[in-house]
């Protein structure tokens, strides 16, 4: 049994540590990065989803992110860095989300910022501006999507992951939003990542001010 279980392990091996792309520049998937702050690779996961879906924005959570390690620049990647990173392997879906409803999660993405929080926002298409001095629930200053202010009453195409879908990490708000893709036809988050890096074959993905802090 041992003898079959090995060779079955070394096919593995051979098949996921296959070079899929490289990243220009440094990854940190540390938890206390991904779980406090905007990450390059949280933006690099957001922009997968966003482009596979078209979506007009995604937003995952820091907590979905596990490899905790540290990424070179020039360095190669490989299918098993995208799935030490994300070892749920949710499934991408598409909400159709308010501005409301947005706000609601960013302010609750964004409650206990500073802190390792799993609940912490990594975003695309969106940028977001929030103050940590004010209360909980009233942090989040500004919010742009596709270059516009956030319109509350606008119903937007969100992509994110089943897990937050379906309420996790307290993101409640989004349970009950209608599904445009859901889990049986979204896309696995793992290949979807995988894919994106292959069609760039280099990425580049840097902390640009997504998400920050006003001064």
């Amino acid at each position: 049994v041992k003898a079959v279980v090995d060779r079955h392990v070394a096919a593995m091996e051979k098949q996921l540590g296959g070079v899929i792309g490289r990243t220009e520049t440094e990854l940190d998937s540390r938890t206390s990065s991904v779980r406090t702050r905007e990450s390059a690779i949280g933006n690099l996961i957001a922009d997968a989803m966003r482009a596979a879906t078209g979506a007009d924005a995604a937003l995952i959570n820091g907590g979905g992110i596990r490899g905790n390690t540290v990424y070179k620049a020039g360095q190669d990647l490989t299918s098993k860095h995208i799935l030490t990173e994300l070892p749920f392997n949710n499934a991408v879906v598409v909400l159709a989300a308010t501005g409301r409803s947005l706000l609601d999660a960013l302010e609750h993405g964004l409650a206990r910022a500073g802190r390792e929080e799993g609940r912490f926002p990594h975003v695309a298409g969106m940028v977001v501006r929030y103050d940590p001095r004010r209360a909980p629930g009233r942090r989040v200053v500004s919010v742009h999507i596709g270059g516009k202010p956030l319109d509350l009453d606008k119903t937007y195409k969100l992509a994110t992951n089943d897990f937050l879908a379906g309420g996790g990490d307290g993101y409640t708000m989004f349970k009950g939003l209608k599904r445009l893709v859901n889990e049986s036809n979204g896309p696995a988050i793992t290949n979807t990542v995988i894919d994106h890096i292959k069609a760039k074959k280099t990425v580049a993905p840097k902390v640009e001010g997504r998400v920050a802090a006003v001064k």
